[in-house]
């Protein structure tokens, strides 16, 4: 019988760090070979293990389930939808409810006061009237700002207001659309936030999907509750550049470690990221996704989503040929509707 993918990548796992290992360990194999049992050894005592397949619910797994004539059957809407209303609010929920779009994903950040707030952050300057990070604005004070103010569907939506992910988790739970939160900061605060939310709407575990950037952040999470359904997130050069391609550290000594810890946690998702944190699903870069990457996850028993996609024929690509589910800003570019 052929060895499965799977048991490539936890047997790769334990030569590599029988490897690393005896580099420093040069005068005792059976030393080195044990610290190596160990480490595993360690791994799955600390691991969660991911929620079983037949407990993922159906609307989840129908995002999966291609129909070459229903195109939307297949589409998350980034921010909620930034291309029909302003990001991250209930004006974008609700318009993706009436186009029948079945999941959203948001974004959750926290004010001073502890408030999950549905804004991409850190700074409130990119689509709001104010300036400064979230976390230096309470709720109240938040709630005095435009989350309309720098969006390109002003015009039609003047004012908008940062609403709590509570408020978006109950209009989503009323219409039955699925909901990827994309969580940034404080795993501690996260975690409670996530599972008091859960346990206020036991819907979520249909419904819900608790993605990040960060391992930390989905560990503390499953720690917290190991029946919620996560995802890790990830793009290259995470730690050296922000999204926009702009250096994020300043510090000499950060921009010569960050390429370093990139290239480790890069490896760390494919390897082993996803088994410590039990994850059941993958959202990857748009540009790293292939057929042979799509297989791969498969192996592992995870499920591979694109982001971000809004080019139409990449689109088609990624459900019709290759049955992925995207993550998308919407359905034609505001720019689009206003020339035609």
């Amino acid at each position: 019988m052929l060895i499965s993918q799977k048991q490539m990548v936890h047997c790769g796992n334990t030569l590599l760090f029988w490897l690393v290992l005896n580099t420093f360990i040069t005068d005792s194999i059976g030393l080195s070979l044990t610290l190596s049992v160990s480490m595993i050894a360690a791994l799955l005592y600390i691991r969660i293990p991911p929620v079983p397949k037949d407990k993922i619910s159906p609307a989840i797994l129908n995002l999966f389930k291609i129909d070459q004539n229903n195109e939307k059957g297949n589409l998350i809407f980034h921010k909620a939808g930034g291309f029909h209303a302003p990001e991250n609010t209930l004006e974008a929920v609700q318009q993706a409810i009436d186009l029948e779009i079945p999941a959203i994903e948001i974004d959750l950040d926290f004010t001073k006061d502890g408030v999950g707030v549905l804004i991409h952050g850190p700074k409130v300057d990119d689509t709001t009237d104010g300036q400064g990070l979230v976390s230096e604005f309470t709720f109240e004070q938040i709630q005095a700002l435009n989350a309309s103010f720098n969006d390109v569907n002003k015009d039609k939506y003047p004012v908008a207001r940062v609403p709590t992910l509570e408020a978006c988790v109950e209009l989503c739970i009323k219409n039955k659309i699925v909901i990827f939160i994309d969580c940034k900061s404080s795993p501690s605060l996260t975690a409670k936030l996530i599972t008091d939310l859960y346990k206020k709407h036991p819907e979520l575990y249909e419904l819900g999907i608790v993605c990040s950037f960060y391992p930390t952040i989905i560990y503390s999470v499953r720690q917290a509750d190991n029946n919620i359904l996560t995802a890790l997130t990830h793009r290259d050069f995470l730690l050296t550049l922000e999204g926009d391609g702009t250096e994020r550290n300043k510090e000499i000594w950060k921009r010569l470690i960050s390429p370093v810890l990139d290239a480790i946690l890069s490896w760390a998702h494919w390897s082993i990221l996803w088994f410590i944190c039990g994850n059941s699903f993958f959202l990857c870069n748009k540009d790293k996704i292939c057929q042979e990457s799509k297989n791969f996850w498969e192996s592992l028993g995870v499920r591979l989503v694109a982001w971000t996609v809004n080019d139409q024929i990449e689109k088609e690509f990624l459900i019709k040929h290759l049955g992925i589910p995207v993550i998308t800003d919407g359905l034609v570019h505001p720019h689009s509707r206003n020339n035609s």
